[in-house]
């Protein structure tokens, strides 16, 4: 089957419809491959910070991880926590313990920014799964609906009137299931690994937590 020359064949409607749907898979592709660098990229980052953070548990030496502590989720996340800490320290004297909730705030406001800045590009992903099955089937109603036109123009049902109808009909619809499966399966993993991530993300600011915490009543 040649898709050249049956798009080039079929009527400028549904050429018009297979061109978006084409845009649409380009533009899912293009989202797919971007979060999985991105996400490769964090996982990478981490292990390097993570590595760093293990062995700075005292929080000065926190502090002094350097760029590791703001090129990467995990760093600036913990960051947002080390800056609330020391305002706390600072400020709130002895009833720091008491509103050290603050800190796990804090970060905990960071995360959901890093997270939503994660998942920028999902929902296009989920408007082109659920808008490619209905831009086919426009273009399958579409070719139909020139079938029986050219049915009643002809006065004949002949297989040579209807067939440029019906093939216009099924290719837009091969079109849109082409794009929209990939761009379900391209959502559903992005989504599964952003949402392990964010679980991840949930265990070290609980852990921070518990560090920056003890801090506060070593003051004290």
């Amino acid at each position: 089957m040649n898709i050249f020359r049956i798009f080039f064949e079929s009527g400028i409607a549904v050429q018009i419809i297979m061109v978006i749907l084409v845009f649409f898979s380009i533009w899912s592709w293009a989202i797919f491959f971007k979060k999985i660098f991105d996400l490769r990229s964090i996982k990478r980052k981490a292990q390097e910070f993570l590595q760093n953070f293990r062995f700075h548990s005292d929080i000065e030496k926190m502090y002094n991880l350097g760029y590791v502590l703001s090129n990467n989720i995990y760093g600036r996340i913990l960051k947002s926590g080390l800056d609330e800490f020391k305002f706390l320290k600072a400020n709130a004297g002895d009833k720091a313990l008491g509103i050290a909730d603050n800190i796990k705030l804090a970060m905990d406001r960071s995360k959901a920014a890093e997270i939503e800045n994660l998942e920028n590009g999902l929902p296009v992903l989920g408007t082109i799964v659920a808008a490619s099955p209905f831009l086919g089937l426009l273009g399958t109603v579409w070719g139909i609906m020139e079938a029986f036109l050219e049915i009643r123009a002809r006065g004949s049902a002949h297989i040579m009137v209807v067939a440029p109808g019906i093939t216009d009909a099924l290719i837009s619809t091969v079109y849109g299931l082409l794009v929209a499966i990939p761009s379900l399966v391209f959502n559903n993993l992005l989504r599964s690994r952003i949402i392990n991530l964010e679980s991840q993300l949930d265990n070290f600011i609980s852990e921070a937590f518990a560090n920056l915490k003890r801090g506060l009543v070593e003051k004290e």
